[in-house]
C-alpha cells in the first residue's frame, strides 16, 4: 500500500496542478515533458483500451495522430516524447483502481494493476495538459507540455457514484452518455439509474409492454397526468433494451458500473396506471409524501410476485453489475390497512404492525433478486425492520445515522445523505431547487466524512461501500441545462471526498483548485456549471463586494436590472444611498453568470389580510397560513383547481405599494403551482381588473394606489394532484 503523501497544500499549489480529485501522493520533479507529433503510445500487457481512448482525445485537441503500439519491452523501443501504459503483476503493490504516473523529460509512463487504474491514470494525465484538451477548441496558444512528476494514487472508497432520476424528467441516450463521460473524468465509477417512479416508467420490459407503451408518457390524454413542468402536451420516453445494452457497454468502457433501480412497492403510480390489477382492493385515495395516490403494489396478491419476477429477470439480463436497486422508500401503507387481502395476510402471518407488510414484501423481492443472480440494494427504509440477506446493501439517504444503524446490523451501506449529497437541493436560499434537506452548498457536500461523521470503527468501516450524490428530477425541467448547473461543481466535491484520503482533504485548497483551474476544464468539457456569486454587504453608504475568487470578474447594474456582459466591472466599493437598486453577479468568460445578488435585502410589507376561496383546503390547512407573512407557510387545495376557481386576498385597509408578487406552489419550491390562470386586482373590493396570465404559477405587477384586493383565477389546464398558495410578497 502506498503511503499517504505529506506534501503540503502550499507546495502542491505552487505547481498549479490543481488536480481534482486530489491524488494520494505527488512528487514534483524538475523539467517538463513536451508532447510531439511524432510521439507514440506504447501498450504493455493488454492495456490497449485506455491507450486508444487517450489517443482519440489527444488527436482531437492536438491533431497529432499518435500510433498505439503493443510491445513487450517499451524501454527498448521508446525514444523521446513517448507515452507508455503498462498493466503489471502488482509488484509495486498498487491497490485496485490505483496507478502510478511518472513524467520525465523524455516520456510518460503509467502503470496499474487493473484496467480501471490505467483509465484513471489517463484522466490525471489529461488534467495536466491545457484545459482545451477536453474540447479540441484550441486557441493556438496552447503548449502541450506537462510538468515532470511522479503520482501514486488510489481511491478511498470502491463505490463512488451518482444517482440520476429519469422518471420525473427524461434524458435521451446521448445525454446519459455525456453524464457518464463527465463522471469518468472525475473518477466516479457507479451510475445509479433511477428508472421507474410515479411519473414515468423508463425501461422496456418485453413481458409487460404497457409499462412503456402507456407508463412512459404523461399528458392530458395519457394514463399519467402532466406533472413537474411537462405541461399540456404528451411528454416522456423510455429506453429500449437495445439502448440500455448500448449504454451499459459505453459505461463499461469508462469503468462505470450501472445499478438499475425499479421502485417497489411504493412510487409505483406508473406501473399501477398500466396494470391496475397490481394495486390493493380498496378505495383509499390518501396521498404519499410526494402527493401521489394509487401508487402502491398490493403485498398480498401472489400474482404480483410473478410479475415482479419477470420484471427483475429482464432487468438482470440487461445489467451485468452485481446489484439491482428495488427502492423501498416512502411507502404510504394506508391502502394496505383497508385491503381485505392485505389484512388477511397480516392475520395469517401474525403481524400486528402494518409496516410488517413492508418487511414481508422486501423479503419476497430480495429472494427474487437473488434467484436471478443479483444482490438487492434498497433505500435505508428496507433495513428498518426485519433481517436482510447478508448480500443485501442499502443506500442511506435520510441521514448519516440511518446508515450507521444499518451498519450496526451488519448491512453494507452506501452513504447518500440528503443534507450533504442531494444535488437537487438549493445552493442558496434564492435559487431554484428543493430545500427540505437544507441548503446544500459545495462546501456542505465537501464536508461529509462518512467514516468520521458516523464514528465507524475498523470493523464497521469495512461495511461502508462508499458514497454517492443524487439528482432528483422534480425541478429540473427548467431553465435550460439546469441539471448540469445542479451537478457541477458540487459533483467535483463528491468525487474528491470519495477518492481522496480524509487526511489530505482541505476545503480551502479544494475551493482554490476549483476556481483557479478546474472551472476551465469544466467549461471545455462542455458543462454548464454554476458560478458562485459575490458576497455583497452594505454599510455607511457603501456597497462592499467580495468576489468568490481574487481573479473573478464581478459586474453590476444600479437600475434594479440584472447585470449583463456590457455592465461595468466592480473595482471597489460602490458609494450609494440607494443600495436596493443595485444588482451584482460573477461572470465566467462572460458565458456563465452566477446568481444575482442585490445591494440590500428587499423590505416587504405585511398588511392585515383576509382570504376567501371557491375551493376546499387539505385537512389541517388554514387560510391564516397565507396571511401570516411567514416564508415557509402555505395551503394546498383538495385536488387540482377547476376552471374559474378563485382565491382572493383582501386588505383590511387600502394599500399603497410599489410591487406585488404572487407565487403559487409550495414556497421556494415551484411544484403544485397553478399552471393555468390569471391575476386581477380591485381598488373597490368588488370590481376586478385583469393584470396578466400566470407564468409558471407566478406574476409580478405594479398596482395602483389604494389597492384593496388581489385575485387569482384558475384556467382550464391545471393537472397537478393539488395546487398550493403562499403569502403575497408586497414591496
Amino acid at each position: 500500500m502506498a503511503m499517504i503523501s505529506t506534501l503540503s497544500v502550499t507546495a502542491f499549489s505552487q505547481h498549479h496542478l490543481d488536480l481534482i480529485p486530489l491524488p494520494v501522493q505527488i512528487e514534483p520533479r524538475e523539467g517538463i515533458f513536451c508532447l510531439q507529433p511524432e510521439s507514440r503510445i506504447f501498450v504493455v500487457s493488454d492495456a490497449a483500451e485506455s491507450a486508444h481512448y487517450l489517443a482519440s482525445i489527444l488527436r482531437k485537441a492536438t491533431s497529432y495522430i499518435l500510433p498505439v503500439v503493443s510491445v513487450d519491452d517499451p524501454e527498448s523501443q521508446s525514444s523521446s516524447a513517448d507515452i507508455v501504459l503498462d498493466l503489471i503483476d502488482n509488484n509495486i503493490n498498487i491497490p485496485s483502481e490505483g496507478y502510478q504516473l511518472t513524467v520525465d523529460t523524455h516520456n510518460v509512463k503509467m502503470v496499474a494493476a487493473d484496467e480501471a487504474g490505467l483509465f484513471y491514470a489517463v484522466q490525471t494525465l489529461l488534467q495536466l495538459f491545457p484545459a482545451t484538451i477536453y474540447s479540441g477548441n484550441i486557441t493556438g496558444w496552447e503548449r502541450w507540455e506537462i510538468p515532470c512528476l511522479q503520482i501514486t494514487d488510489y481511491p478511498r472508497f470502491g463505490h463512488r457514484g451518482m444517482m440520476l432520476d429519469v422518471s420525473r424528467q427524461f434524458y435521451d441516450t446521448a445525454t446519459v452518455k455525456k453524464y457518464l463521460d463527465w463522471m469518468s473524468m472525475h473518477k466516479l465509477n457507479v451510475f445509479h439509474w433511477h428508472l421507474t417512479d410515479d411519473n414515468g416508467w423508463r425501461i422496456e420490459i418485453k413481458k409487460y409492454p404497457k409499462l412503456t407503451e402507456l407508463g412512459a408518457w404523461r399528458g392530458p390524454d395519457e394514463v399519467l397526468p402532466p406533472s413537474y413542468g411537462s405541461g399540456n402536451k404528451r411528454y416522456g420516453g423510455f429506453y429500449t433494451q437495445q439502448e440500455i445494452k448500448d449504454i451499459v457497454e459505453y459505461a463499461q468502457k469508462r469503468h462505470i458500473r450501472i445499478i438499475p433501480e425499479v421502485e417497489l412497492p411504493g412510487h409505483a403510480k406508473a406501473a399501477v396506471a398500466c396494470y391496475p390489477e397490481i394495486k390493493c382492493e380498496s378505495n383509499d385515495l390518501s396521498l404519499s409524501v410526494n402527493g401521489e395516490n394509487l401508487n402502491l403494489w398490493c403485498v398480498a396478491r401472489e400474482d404480483n410476485y410473478t410479475m415482479i419476477d419477470h420484471i427483475i429477470g429482464e432487468v438482470a439480463s440487461l445489467f451485468p453489475g452485481e446489484y439491482i436497486h428495488i427502492g423501498g422508500d416512502e411507502v404510504n401503507p394506508a391502502p394496505w390497512r383497508v385491503c381485505p387481502h392485505c389484512q388477511a395476510l397480516m392475520a395469517n402471518e401474525g403481524y400486528s404492525d402494518i409496516m410488517d407488510l413492508q418487511t414481508y414484501f422486501v423479503k419476497r423481492v430480495e429472494q427474487i433478486v437473488e434467484k436471478h443472480g443479483k444482490k438487492m440494494m434498497g433505500w435505508d427504509e428496507v433495513a428498518d425492520r426485519g433481517t436482510l440477506s447478508p448480500h443485501t446493501a442499502v443506500t442511506a439517504w435520510r441521514n448519516v445515522q440511518k446508515g450507521m444503524d444499518a451498519i450496526q446490523k451488519g448491512v453494507s451501506v452506501v452513504f447518500q445523505p440528503g443534507s450533504y449529497t442531494y444535488l437537487d437541493m438549493k445552493q442558496s436560499p434564492q435559487e431554484r431547487g428543493h430545500s427540505w434537506a437544507g441548503i446544500v452548498t459545495m462546501e456542505r457536500t465537501y464536508s461529509l466524512d462518512p467514516v468520521g461523521t458516523a464514528e465507524l470503527g475498523t470493523k464497521e468501516a469495512s461495511l461502508l461501500l462508499g458514497v454517492q450524490a443524487g439528482l432528483w428530477g422534480e425541478l429540473l425541467d427548467r431553465p435550460h441545462r439546469f441539471p448540469e448547473y445542479q451537478l457541477y461543481p458540487r459533483l467535483c466535491a463528491l468525487a474528491e471526498l470519495a477518492w481522496t484520503p480524509q487526511a489530505l482533504r482541505s476545503w480551502e485548497a479544494f475551493d482554490t483548485r476549483i476556481g483557479r483551474t478546474h472551472f476551465d476544464r469544466l467549461y471545455e468539457m462542455g458543462i454548464a456549471f454554476r458560478v458562485p456569486p459575490p458576497i455583497v454587504t452594505y454599510s455607511d453608504g457603501k456597497i462592499s463586494v467580495t468576489p468568490p475568487f481574487p481573479w473573478s470578474v464581478v459586474r453590476y447594474q444600479g437600475d434594479k436590472m440584472d447585470p449583463n456582459t456590457f455592465s461595468p466591472i466592480v473595482h471597489g466599493p460602490v458609494v450609494t444611498q440607494e443600495p436596493s437598486t443595485y444588482r451584482f453577479a460573477t461572470f465566467y468568460r462572460d458565458r456563465y453568470v452566477s446568481p444575482v445578488v442585490a445591494g440590500a435585502q428587499k423590505k416587504y410589507q405585511s398588511p392585515a389580510t383576509t382570504v376567501e376561496a371557491s375551493f376546499a383546503l387539505q385537512p389541517g390547512s388554514s387560510f391564516e397560513y397565507i396571511t401570516d407573512y411567514k416564508e415557509n407557510t402555505y395551503v394546498r387545495s383538495i385536488g387540482p383547481l377547476k376552471k374559474d376557481d378563485f382565491l382572493v386576498y383582501r386588505f383590511k385597509e387600502a394599500l399603497d405599494c410599489e410591487i406585488i408578487t404572487i407565487y403559487t406552489g409550495i414556497p421556494n419550491i415551484p411544484i403544485y403551482y397553478v399552471e393555468s390562470g390569471y391575476v386581477a386586482y380591485s381598488i373597490d373590493g368588488e370590481n376586478f381588473i385583469k393584470v396578466g396570465d400566470l407564468e409558471y404559477g407566478c406574476l409580478t405587477f405594479t398596482p395602483p394606489k389604494g389597492i384593496r384586493a388581489v385575485k387569482v383565477v384558475a384556467g382550464d389546464e391545471n393537472y397537478s394532484v393539488q395546487n398550493a398558495f403562499t403569502d403575497l410578497l408586497i414591496e
